[in-house]
């Protein structure tokens, strides 16, 4: 699903200077569902983007049984290595979100998050995408996705859009993210870091409940 192009792109925004460098910190709101006060029990659950593992291995941690994707292998390889770091096994897995049939990604997930993927996706990718993540999510299942509105080279993604594709999800919260807390799950260079201070991304996390 994704093209040559496609591939290029996003390794290369993985290794550009622009792109932050995980500090290893789950986003409060994950940490929020797994240990707050109204936590979930752990079951099954499903990082798209996963990245360097941060979340993948934190709710590995927490009891739960997870898998992370992600379409550039040498996150996945960081992942895999932080993950015997921290003395845990989720499946980490290098490819397309776009194909998660294709990869093997096990169905009946609880909970999904997204974290900085599907606001880089270009429209095709997100129209395989969307009944995918629904094919994978079990009934009740919370999607937490983080993503940017604004992005001088990605497409972002805003409230409207998930609406009108989510279809058989429902939107519980759209919340706007603080650069500060942006900030504290990836260290970039100063220029990325005043633009976050600014607010030029417009980041925002939304939180939604599959229904159907």
């Amino acid at each position: 699903m994704a093209s040559l192009a496609t591939r290029a792109v996003v390794n290369l925004l993985y290794r550009s200077p622009f792109n932050p460098r995980s500090t290893g910190e789950p986003d409060d709101a994950v940490v929020e569902l797994v240990e707050g006060p109204d936590a979930l029990p752990p079951g099954r659950a499903l990082d798209l983007g996963c990245g360097s593992g941060r979340h993948a291995v934190y709710l590995a941690k927490h009891g739960w049984d997870a898998t992370g994707v992600d379409l550039v292998a040498d996150a996945v390889a960081q992942a895999r290595n932080r993950a015997v770091t921290e003395g845990v096994a989720p499946r980490l897995i290098q490819g397309d979100v776009a194909e998660l049939g294709k990869l093997g990604v096990p169905g009946g997930n609880n909970l999904v998050v997204d974290a900085g993927c599907f606001h880089g996706l270009p429209s095709r990718m997100r129209d395989a995408y969307v009944p995918e993540v629904t094919r994978l999510a079990a009934p009740g299942a919370l999607l937490l996705l983080l993503g940017l509105a604004k992005h001088p080279v990605l497409k972002g993604v805003q409230k409207d859009e998930l609406t009108r594709r989510f279809t058989q999800w429902r939107l519980i919260r759209a919340e706007s993210v603080a650069g500060a807390e942006m900030l504290r799950y990836g260290d970039g260079n100063p220029m990325l870091r005043r633009a976050f201070e600014k607010g030029w991304f417009d980041p925002w996390r939304y939180l939604l409940r599959r229904e159907s």
